[in-house]
């Protein structure tokens, strides 16, 4: 059973992997086996998850590549330097996203708009077509999505529409890239995250509440280890047979 999930000598990029659910699911890839390339705009909090999982001396090892996922030349710098540093290129993770903003859209600027997008939708169309330049048979992408992306929230439309691009991305090139690449979304519910914090303007103290307000049948938020874990199933041979699809991991159906 060990074999369906192992992942050494694998080279993973995760996006966004500095903090949150981006960190859960390097180290989780990393436990696995998996060499991991952490990108994220901000430096300092990439080398401390590579950090955390060179420490660990267990599975594979890590490196931080600093990359604005909106611009493609550094995307394709990213996947170069996964092919630079461990030889081969075979998970891709597309996690970088959010957006701070809550508003309703016909106040939204269009500034705004179009960052969300350029953010959380053309980044994924970046990372895709850099990945896909040097991936061999039994690649993977893997998306983050949000339950946005399925159910409306109201003052969130931006995020929402980027979402369910992401989706149907997800669906279409599951089509155009198979069989040589398989390649699924999660849609995760509500992990405490900062950048939920920002989004939703509370503090750890709001969560308790928030968490008896949902009523979630598993009785609890979610945590970014419980993403990495529906990660590594998705980014293993254990899912050989799955491509296209978009997943709810929320505690509720």
């Amino acid at each position: 059973m060990h074999d369906l999930f192992d992942l050494t000598g694998q080279t993973a990029v995760v996006t966004g992997a500095g903090r949150g659910i981006g960190r859960g699911i390097a180290e989780v890839l990393a436990s696995a086996g998996a060499n991991v390339v952490c990108a994220a705009r901000r430096t300092n909090e990439i080398e401390e998850t590579a950090s955390i999982i060179n420490a660990s001396n267990e599975g594979g090892r890590s490196i931080a590549q600093t990359t604005d996922v909106t611009s493609e030349e550094q995307m394709e710098a990213l996947a170069q330097r996964a092919i630079d540093e461990y030889g081969r290129l075979d998970i891709w993770v597309n996690n970088a996203g959010g957006s701070p903003v809550s508003q309703p859209l016909i106040e939204l600027p269009l500034d705004e708009w179009q960052r969300t997008f350029d953010v959380n939708l053309t980044s994924i169309f970046f990372g895709v077509r850099a990945a896909c330049k040097h991936f061999g048979d039994g690649s993977r992408i893997l998306n983050i999505s949000s339950l946005a992306g399925q159910d409306p929230f109201p003052g969130s439309g931006h995020y929402s529409a980027a979402k369910a691009g992401v989706n149907m991305l997800t669906k279409t090139l599951a089509h155009e890239l198979g069989p040589k690449t398989r390649i699924n979304t999660i849609m995760p519910g509500f992990v405490p995250t900062e950048t939920v914090k920002i989004a939703l303007d509370m503090e750890d103290e709001d969560f308790p509440e928030l968490e008896k307000q949902l009523n979630l049948p598993v009785g609890r938020l979610g945590t970014p280890e419980d993403i990495g874990a529906t990660a590594l199933y998705l980014c293993s041979r254990a899912s050989n047979w799955v491509t296209g699809q978009c997943l709810r991991i929320a505690g509720t159906p």
